[in-house]
């Protein structure tokens, strides 16, 4: 799992995706790159709210952070009381899971008056979440998880695909894009989705901090073998040929280390 440094991103992650949950959920068909409403939205289910913010005017990683750990959020009422029920269990996992001697490191809490910023989690297409908390950015901050009308389309409404994005609103970026991904996967781009690469760029230590912790197969951040593949063959194989990637049910122990570590925790 990978922090963002907003200051230092470049432009190639100016472009990317509508949301759409890739790992666990291979077949989800996804939609090419798009910037939607002015914002951009990037490798998967990242968003960012302006170009520049990615280019890294008035950014940094201390920006990324959320004021004491604490992430306030306005639940929208598209989703029914047992969704919402889903989505704060979540967010009640990943606060229990990171908490230091029953002190709670993260923080999600209904918005109150006085709070500068904010989490809108609202309905709509895919499963996609601002990055962070973004001081300086005057809009409102989004996370959007898509309420199933088939089978087919449900991916959203799992415990371990809300992690995801709420670690995405933490900060985090994918753990398959990882500065040093290079010495843990191969990347079969012959099999992936044509318009799709993009899914697989990997970041630099210049745009990102691994935190010194080991590169984490096991991570809710890492997608999996087949995603966005064309032929249902792997995209991404690990080097470790015992490795499970794209488990998406419950936080790693390096993705609580890497929390606890970003925020400060003690």
């Amino acid at each position: 799992m990978t922090v963002v440094k907003p200051t230092m991103i470049s432009c190639w992650i100016i472009v990317k995706i509508l949301g759409a949950l890739v790992s666990a959920y291979p077949s989800q068909q996804f939609l090419p790159v798009q910037v939607k409403d002015g914002e951009y939205l990037v490798g998967g289910d990242m968003i960012f709210p302006t170009q520049n913010m990615m280019r890294g005017v008035a950014q940094s990683t201390a920006g990324t952070r959320w004021t004491n750990g604490i992430v306030p959020y306005v639940m929208s009422t598209g989703f029914t009381a047992q969704q919402q029920t889903l989505i704060t269990g979540a967010m009640r996992n990943i606060e229990r899971l990171t908490a230091i001697s029953n002190r709670k490191c993260v923080q999600f809490r209904p918005k109150i008056v006085t709070d500068r910023y904010s989490i809108l989690i609202k309905t709509g297409s895919g499963c996609s979440s601002h990055v962070g908390q973004n001081t300086g950015w005057t809009g409102q901050l989004e996370l959007t998880l898509q309420v199933p009308t088939t089978p087919q389309d449900s991916h959203c409404m799992h415990e371990g695909t809300i992690m995801h994005e709420l670690l995405h609103t933490l900060g985090f970026q994918h753990e398959h894009q990882r500065s040093d991904r290079d010495s843990f996967l191969t990347i079969n781009y012959a099999n992936i989705q044509n318009g799709y690469a993009f899914a697989f760029d990997k970041l630099t230590s210049a745009n990102s901090d691994n935190q010194g912790t080991p590169y984490d197969y096991n991570s809710i951040m890492h997608y999996g073998r087949t995603s966005f593949s064309s032929n249902g063959q792997p995209t991404m194989v690990p080097k470790n040929p015992t490795a499970t990637i794209g488990d998406r049910t419950t936080l790693s122990p390096i993705d609580i280390q890497e929390i606890q570590k970003f925020y400060q925790c003690k």
